[in-house]
């Protein structure tokens, strides 16, 4: 045998050696993939894919959430970017809303008519409980609004309906407009969201002007947060100065007593009625872009500000957690 076919056959051998080396590589590697998946599709029998907590991880910490005590009827912290319940209580009962109800007026009346589209206030605008506005002054649909959200006036959130329900009909334009809350409250596929005025103020002794559940006033909070962020920085602030046409303003502070105590606030409603008691709904930021809805329903007039703070802290202690 020549040098040229030791060399050869020397190749051969390794050659075959290192083909059999990475047989036995592969094998190894494809039974593991095989027992994987096997494991995979057990564990998704078992716990389907969309009723899995993201936060399984940390049970501990959710468990501490949960032992949060509120005074409100109902609460409910929602994790934005997860999509995912951090507390809940009662979150699906069906409450009174009081003036949350504008957060539904300001959205429908910014997706119908632009923002600079200019209104007279009406009589029966200018008699709605709590008002500071006069009969015959001339708004801006976005002076309105920020009214509305800011200071909660139930005049703004009339006009809004009635200047805006002209637009879709001959028929009441305020009943109109109502109408088309309701229609918006289904399209967002909102179970509890009902409508009856365009202020949220009670109808009656025993009937309150809207209802919802607190799981859904906080998806309704996201929905703004995504789709018209705009219509929540006002209320970001401690006040706002209202310009009507003529020049003349009115200076109105903001009914959320706590946003600064809120940090990194990005939007806020408040509602309070004999019927529903204190409402309030926030959305801030969490840290690190991670923006969290709180809503309480049923509490006091001065409790759902603590509430809040109170589900404030233990979201930012169970996020430094995770």
């Amino acid at each position: 045998m020549n040098e040229n076919d030791k060399i050869l056959g020397n190749r051969r051998v390794v050659i075959v050696f290192q083909l059999l080396l990475l047989l036995v590589i592969l094998s190894g590697l494809f039974g593991a993939f095989l027992i994987d998946k096997k494991q995979t599709a057990s564990v998704t029998e078992a716990v389907p894919l969309s009723d899995a907590p993201l936060s399984a991880a940390n049970p501990e910490v959710l468990a501490k959430m949960s032992e949060v005590q509120v005074r409100a009827k109902a609460a409910y912290v929602w994790d934005v970017n997860r999509g995912e319940a951090l507390y809940a209580k009662n979150e699906d009962v069906v409450l009174p809303l009081a003036s949350i109800t504008k957060l539904m007026t300001s959205l429908l009346a910014f997706e119908l008519a632009s923002a600079d589209t200019t209104t007279r206030l009406s009589s029966r605008a200018a008699r709605q409980e709590g008002s500071s506005l006069i009969e015959g002054e001339q708004f801006t649909l976005d002076e309105l609004n920020r009214l509305a959200l800011v200071s909660s006036s139930n005049s703004a959130a009339y006009e809004l309906s009635a200047s805006v329900g002209a637009l879709l009909g001959d028929r009441d334009p305020s009943a109109q407009f109502v109408e088309g809350m309701n229609i918006k409250a289904e399209e967002l596929g909102f179970k509890t969201l009902s409508f009856k005025n365009p202020t949220g103020l009670d109808v009656s002794l025993t009937e309150p002007g809207a209802v919802g559940s607190a799981k859904e006033v906080s998806l309704l909070m996201e929905y703004i947060l995504k789709e018209y962020p705009e219509l929540l920085e006002a209320t970001t602030r401690g006040g706002a100065r209202i310009y009507n046409s003529q020049g003349e303003y009115h200076d109105v502070e903001n009914t959320n007593e706590v946003l600064y105590a809120i940090p990194n606030l990005i939007g806020s409603k408040t509602g309070y009625t004999d019927l529903a008691g204190g409402n309030l709904t926030i959305a801030f930021d969490a840290g690190m872009n991670r923006p969290v809805i709180i809503t309480v329903l049923g509490s006091t007039r001065e409790e759902r500000f603590s509430d809040v703070l109170r589900l404030v802290r233990a979201t930012q202690s169970h996020i430094s957690d995770l």
